[in-house]
């Protein structure tokens, strides 16, 4: 690849993760001041660092987000109220039946399963508390 184009990635790319401060500490790993200094070699060894550092800043964030909608749900369950509830959240998640796994230590596709299973537990408790409004409206 061009080494302009490599140039005007990385610095692209050091921009989107936010560490554009930090270039001169990522180009003494390879001995060099400045990136103009840098063999073909290791300009492409550094962006394609860049582009792996990019693609698990992305997956952390798909992973907080997931975190943060089934953490919404236990809320309106009324399972997580504050900060202080963490050990309601873990013994419930840590039930074989709902996770089997504390909440950090989940994989994407596991938080997914879990905010499925979690909206099914609640459409539930609702259909039962609508069940018991009818019910005691007829008597």
């Amino acid at each position: 690849m061009d080494r302009v184009i490599l140039y005007k990635k990385m610095h692209a790319m050091l921009g989107e993760l936010g560490i554009a401060y930090s270039k001169e500490f990522l180009l003494e790993g390879y001995g060099v001041a400045s990136t103009k200094e840098l063999s073909d070699a290791d300009l492409s060894d550094l962006v394609e660092k860049l582009s792996d550092m990019k693609r698990q800043k992305s997956v952390n964030e798909i992973l907080r987000k997931l975190r943060s909608e089934n953490l919404c749900i236990l809320q309106r369950m009324g399972i997580y109220t504050n900060n202080e509830s963490w050990h309601r959240v873990n013994a419930f998640l840590l039930d074989p039946k709902i996770a089997g796994k504390l909440l950090y230590k989940m994989t994407t596709n596991e938080l997914i399963q879990l905010k499925t299973k979690l909206h099914a537990i609640e459409s539930k408790k609702k259909d039962q508390v609508k069940a018991e409004l009818r019910l005691a409206q007829l008597n």
